[in-house]
């Protein structure tokens, strides 16, 4: 009887202990991680695009998760895609389209930043340190948002969701002048540089390019330092990593533009073998599959375990129980531009598989429409002189000239965006259906 008692205890300690180590797992959530730099598209990639920058250490998270090669911000700068990033919700719908707002507006009643969700299902969450949103902030959308902000400061056994974000690939660190660019003519050897077809091929083009390249490798570098440490501390094995980049750019027709050079920018993630079961997708592969950025909010959720609310516009590409054929069907993005800074100028884009389709709304507006800010930068001066002086073949002198209001182009053969196809009637039902989705979106 003694034997049977002592056998019965030791196997309820053993089911209770089983029970409560599978409850526990169960409320286990992975850490999050976003390294984001400013201002970059795939073309100064050599990850994605021959003869770009060398960047090692996203190279090597790449070699370990999965590589995005149709990722895109819904908008090509930097207010109106991080507030897209934040909400989930496409600009326009929300009233957040507008760069350099004269005011803020109130969010819907059923869109939240997404960081008040994963704090109420207990995860620190932390930003370093970029904001730059076209909302008014009705609560705290942090626990820490400063250069200061780490992840450290959580409590023991705390999940947490950070942002790190990197600058020196913005636009801003292009801002040179005429002894700057002297000086770095007479000891930069710019022969490796091949400017893209729609840019003069000129000493100051070829510098800007370069110095872009070596902004990323410097990046590079500080996003390899960040991801020494997540190794040093322990986390690597809880942490799913994210890199992107916050829209695309940034040499002259890229940033503030619906060109792929302002909308697609790299994506990669890796998700640790703990936690390979949220990702459809196996370490070390690529993937055609389109995502944008009111898809990270969804995926962000749905990796942590939540409900993803009402009024959100994108759907999760990663999380339990998703399949990688059905992610895989994704084939289409949607753009929209309007308001940068002073300039004004209403454009609207969807791209779907390999075409994509432009609609200027103020086709009387030419693509080089001045903005201060834009301005500042040597290369834009230049291309805009030598149009003047006419310098240019007609590729590179597109940018000053007439628009049309609807423009096709076939990515897979121009990805550059010269051959615009709206006109040529092999592409007429191509172009119907794209302007009909566009209209319905």
């Amino acid at each position: 009887m003694h034997t049977a008692q002592k056998t019965l205890r030791i196997t309820f300690v053993i089911l209770f202990s089983i029970l409560f180590f599978s409850c526990n797992n169960q409320d286990e959530k992975p850490n999050i991680v976003w390294l984001v730099t400013e201002d970059n598209s795939i073309h100064y990639m050599n990850l994605y695009t021959k003869g770009g920058a060398e960047m090692p250490a996203i190279s090597a998270l790449a070699s370990q998760g999965v590589v995005f090669d149709n990722a895109f911000s819904n908008a090509p700068v930097c207010s109106v895609a991080r507030s897209t990033i934040i909400t989930g919700a496409y600009a326009p719908r929300i009233g957040t389209q507008y760069h350099r707002k004269m005011s803020q507006v109130k969010l819907p009643d059923n869109i939240k930043p997404f960081p008040i969700y994963l704090k109420q299902a207990g995860y620190y969450v932390t930003n370093n340190a970029k904001e730059d949103y076209n909302f008014i902030k009705e609560e705290k959308i942090w626990d820490e948002s400063s250069l200061k902000a780490t992840y450290n400061n959580r409590k023991d056994g705390q999940p947490f969701f950070h942002v790190q974000n990197f600058h020196n690939t913005h636009e801003g660190k292009l801002h040179f002048n005429e002894k700057q660019l002297s000086e770095a003519l007479e000891s930069n050897n710019l022969d490796s540089i091949k400017p893209f077809p729609y840019h003069p091929d000129t000493p100051t083009f070829r510098y800007t390019q370069s110095l872009l390249h070596n902004h990323h490798k410097d990046v590079d570098k500080e996003m390899g330092k960040f991801i020494e440490n997540l190794e040093k501390e322990g986390l690597m094995e809880n942490t799913i990593i994210f890199y992107y980049g916050d829209h695309g750019g940034v040499l002259p027709r890229s940033k503030g533009y619906l060109y792929e050079s302002g909308l697609n920018v790299p994506m990669v993630v890796r998700v640790p073998e703990k936690w390979k079961k949220l990702s459809p997708f196996k370490g070390g592969t690529r993937t055609s599959s389109f995502i944008d950025f009111v898809d990270l909010v969804p995926t962000v959720l749905a990796l942590a375990g939540i409900k993803i609310p009402e009024g959100i516009d994108g759907t999760p590409f990663m999380g339990k129980g998703l399949k990688k054929s059905q992610i895989e069907k994704q084939d289409t993005t949607f753009g929209y531009a309007d308001r940068f800074d002073e300039k004004y100028d209403l454009v609207r884009s969807v791209r779907k598989g390999k075409y994509k389709y432009i609609r200027n709304y103020q086709p009387f507006n030419v693509d080089g429409l001045y903005n201060y800010y834009r301005y500042k930068m040597l290369a834009y001066k230049e291309w805009h002189k030598l149009y003047h002086e006419e310098k240019l073949n007609e590729i590179q002198s597109h940018f000053f000239n007439a628009r049309s209001p609807e423009e096709l182009y076939d990515i897979e053969k121009d990805p550059h965006e010269i051959n615009n196809l709206a006109q040529n009637d092999q592409h007429k039902e191509t172009l119907i259906n794209l302007r009909e989705i566009l209209n319905n979106h």
